[in-house]
């Protein structure tokens, strides 16, 4: 199955918003809108979003979901980050002297669990470390990581619920995929499974 992947960088944190559906499709998927609005309005090019998924629920990557949900995009997101969508503490936006807090989650994600959204197949890899609930989402050889793996690095483990022992799981965990895996990270540069291979192994 091919991919159609737009990618909308923006944001106080430059996080990467994921634009994703099956080519040709007339649906999409945003995953982690932390990017502006109207630019990622633009890289769906009229196209209905079924769903907004975090793959975690820092305030960075969720800044504005809002906008979509009130759309009718459908949430996802891991169970152990559910909290997180309603705790400004939880989800950092306290640190930046704001108070994000989104609905409830439609969708609670769990290790393993396939999301069926705009002509895809997605399978839930939990990768905690950065966040308990922390995920990546894979489909054949794409990879869209979070905040869990990035070009020759990773997310921060000093947050609320950061763990750097769960973060070096994760990402043993990852470097047993395909090595021809691309990764698209949440920010910075995407990558590859083997030229993560190199720096860890």
């Amino acid at each position: 199955m091919d991919l159609d992947i737009r990618i909308v960088t923006g944001g106080p944190l430059q996080v990467n918003t994921y634009v994703v559906s099956a080519e040709g499709y007339d649906s999409c998927v945003v995953i982690d809108p932390g990017a502006e609005f109207a630019s990622v309005e633009g890289a769906a090019c009229g196209r209905k979003v079924s769903a907004v998924i975090l793959t975690h629920a820092h305030f960075d990557h969720m800044l504005y979901a809002m906008q979509w949900l009130r759309q009718g995009a459908k949430l996802y997101v891991h169970e152990k980050d559910a909290p997180a969508l309603t705790d400004p503490d939880l989800n950092a936006s306290a640190m930046m002297r704001v108070r994000l807090m989104l609905p409830n989650a439609d969708v609670l994600l769990h290790d393993g669990d396939v999301i069926r959204e705009a002509g895809m197949e997605l399978t839930v890899v939990h990768t905690p470390g950065h966040t308990p609930g922390s995920m990546c989402l894979l489909s054949g050889q794409t990879l869209f990581a979070g905040d869990t793996m990035f070009y020759n690095g990773y997310g921060r483990v000093d947050l609320p619920g950061g763990s750097n022992m769960q973060m070096a799981m994760s990402l043993k965990k990852l470097l047993t995929l395909d090595p021809e895996t691309v990764v698209y990270p949440g920010h910075g540069m995407k990558t590859k499974i083997a030229w993560e291979r190199r720096q860890y192994l």
